[in-house]
């Protein structure tokens, strides 16, 4: 491969992204280099103990270099790679030296199961490494390696936080490297985004990547072959225009695998324009009050499954006589059930701090996975509208799409993917379906002390409540960390109160507070401390023991709280899949700390109130009586048979997606049109 493709700086319309049909010219340039990696990796043949020894010994040599030496070492190994391409010898070369620089500048050395799972993740496959492992750590392995070979690299984490985070840590051992690097978060203005995505290493977010793809691919028109996109280049620079942002879709590493190519994808991206409101504040007014006068069961039927409201024929009539005395729109059948349906849907279904909550008079959706705010999305077809009514705020503008792509077929698109996270067994299969993507799962650097406590079923939320603050006494006296996992904004702020009223200092994170996050994290493993968490301290956060020092140099506190057991951390609701679940619990006991778990639930938590009927939910309270739990035996199929069906229920809007993606995308091609 050319060393002039290779610079960062060339441009000439190179946007190298795997495409429907063929590869391109450069793109098979940039496809070659990988195709130079064992495309048949066998994990059998090529065991953790074959790619570390092999880097060990190679290390041994660099380690009484001069910084000097080093940097040749540096210069000498980047001119192989662009000559030779990635070859296995010099991926494993450079894993040496890459690990030899991090050792030196960021006081970390790669442990032996972070080679391996850097050496899976250089191979296009996803590293299955439990929570607590260095994931991040890990990463850089092939991020730098493919990033000193010329190809631009994109790591992909689920938030701006963990993407700033990572970026900002990592920096000494990229400039060490001879490698620039930067971070793309939200609210960053066009001009610095295009400078940002020229570096070789650019950590961001699933969302910000996809979006600035989207804008590029509007900015390219309907035609981008190879020779068509350089052409409008060209005429972009003689006419001054604003360059594309991205490099091209080569080399992505995607953190939190799960969560973003699993989770998020069941909802496509869409970038939309704003267009005029015809709907009047007094329409959507009237709409929240037709809605109020109308009865479930009687006049509609509520899913809450699949959060959708369906009109009975009484339902219908009702609503024609409401609608008597009502301007001239109401009349229009068609019109008035689908604002009607809206105002529904935004009663029943959207919650204030659990699906979205209210910053400075606006509505800000909340994600139901993590816990974050979402302050770049909004509502379609005017649930937006209806929400911010229902609340009395100042109602947005409407709109309309412009673009569109599923997480399906944007990362299906990248030239090579990789990736990990510590919950990828469960959806293994659906990973190498969509995205052709094999999941290994990589031994643990220490045995596991994670102790699993019972996870216990009581009657109702104040037998619940007095079992919670009972277990919060007994663990506070012992003056042991606590960690309690909430679903929501609105269950963490109730559980708060809990503590407030029973005496308990306390710390809250969730989306109300997420400026606040590394902060709370930090001091979330002291002695004595007890935080109240959404998902968000679920993912990518790692909450050390008694302040102890990335380089996990023991200091007194920490092993004053790892004497007296680690973080305990109690769970008070189930999640939507157990994946989500074992995050939380993967909180504790990291790098073979001590930790323990349990949860702390009831009959009356919507995750079960919802699934089972209520002939079923009084049956079960014969099973647990007085401040008895439910046995064990029997809660373990209670709390499994919603997650099971919820999940099959997701698999099928991810797969109805995918259906729908593709459907789409042969009448767009028929057309001629882009996406």
């Amino acid at each position: 491969m050319s060393s002039l493709l290779l610079k960062p700086g060339i441009r000439l319309g190179n946007y190298p992204q795997k495409a429907e049909s063929s590869l391109t010219d450069l793109e098979q340039n940039f496809a070659s280099q990988f195709d130079k990696i064992q495309h048949k990796f066998d994990p059998k043949t090529q065991r953790q103990n074959y790619i570390v020894k092999r880097v060990n010994k190679y290390q041994l040599a660099l380690k009484n270099c001069s910084e000097h030496e080093l940097t040749q070492v540096i210069q000498n190994i980047q001119n192989k790679l662009h000559l030779q391409g990635l070859k296995d010898t010099l991926i494993i070369k450079t894993f040496a030296i890459i690990r030899e620089v991090a050792h030196r500048t960021i006081g970390l050395r790669h442990f032996d199961v972070q080679i391996f799972g850097g050496w899976i993740m250089m191979n296009g496959m996803l590293a299955e490494m439990e929570t607590g492992e260095g994931k991040t750590l890990a990463t850089t392995l092939p991020s730098c390696t493919a990033a000193l070979a010329g190809i631009p690299v994109h790591v992909i984490t689920a938030n701006d936080y963990l993407a700033a985070r990572d970026s900002e840590i990592m920096r000494p051992l990229y400039q060490r490297l001879g490698l620039t690097s930067g971070s793309v978060t939200e609210g960053m203005e066009t001009e610095l985004r295009q400078t940002t995505y020229q570096n070789d290493i650019v950590h961001t977010t699933n969302k910000q990547i996809t979006f600035d793809y989207l804008r590029d691919r509007i900015t390219m028109g309907d035609n981008t072959g190879n020779l068509c996109s350089q052409f409008k280049e060209i005429q972009r620079q003689q006419e001054k225009k604003e360059p594309l942002l991205l490099r091209g879709l080569c080399f992505a590493l995607v953190d939190e695998a799960d969560s973003i190519l699993i989770d998020e994808a069941k909802t496509p991206l869409v970038i939309t324009k704003t267009i005029k409101n015809e709907d009047l504040p007094e329409t959507f007014n009237d709409a929240l009050f037709l809605a109020s006068a109308l009865f479930i069961h009687k006049d509609f039927t509520a899913n809450n499954r699949t959060r959708q409201i369906e009109l009975t024929s009484e339902g219908e009539a009702s609503l024609d006589k409401l609608t008597e005395n009502l301007p001239k729109l109401w009349k229009n059948t068609r019109k008035r059930e689908v604002l009607v349906k809206q105002a529904l849907s935004a009663e029943y279904f959207y919650k204030r701090n659990k699906h979205y909550v209210i910053n400075e008079e606006k509505i800000q959706i909340v994600d139901e996975y993590t816990g974050r705010v979402m302050s770049d999305r909004s509502w379609e077809q005017g649930l937006h509208q209806m929400i911010e009514a229902k609340e009395g705020c100042l109602l947005s503008e409407p709109r309309e799409p412009l673009a569109r792509i599923s997480y399906q077929r944007f990362f299906s698109r990248y030239l090579r993917l990789g990736g990990t996270s510590g919950t990828l067994n469960e959806v293994s299969s659906e990973l190498q379906h969509v995205y052709g993507l094999h999941v290994v799962k990589v031994a643990t650097n220490k045995k596991s002390k994670r102790l699993l406590q019972r996870e216990n079923i009581y009657r109702n939320e104040m037998v619940k409540k007095q079992m919670f603050l009972n277990r919060i006494k007994t663990i506070h006296q012992k003056q042991r960390p606590i960690l309690i996992g909430t679903s929501s904004v609105e269950e963490s702020e109730q559980v708060s109160q809990w503590l407030t009223t029973a005496g308990f200092s306390h710390r809250v994170l969730n989306a109300n507070q997420n400026q606040h996050e590394a902060e709370i994290i930090a001091q979330a493993g002291q002695l004595k401390a007890i935080t109240v968490a959404t998902n968000m301290a679920g993912r990518g956060t790692d909450i050390i023991l008694g302040g102890r020092g990335r380089s996990r140099s023991k200091n007194t506190s920490s092993s004053s709280v790892t004497k007296l057991g680690g973080l305990h951390v109690i769970a008070l609701s189930r999640n939507e899949s157990r994946r989500i679940d074992r995050q939380l619990y993967g909180r504790c006991a990291r790098q073979g700390d001590p930790g323990s778990t349990e949860a702390i639930l009831s009959l009356q938590d919507p995750a079960l109130a919802n699934f089972f009927s209520s002939a079923m939910l009084k049956m079960m309270i014969c099973l647990c009586p007085g401040n008895k739990p439910i046995p064990k035996f029997i809660g373990n199929i209670i709390l499994r048979l919603p997650q099971q069906k919820n999940e099959k229920e997701q698999r099928r809007i991810r797969k109805l997606l995918l259906k729908q993606d593709r459907h789409l995308q042969r009448i767009l091609a028929f057309s001629g049109k882009f996406e």
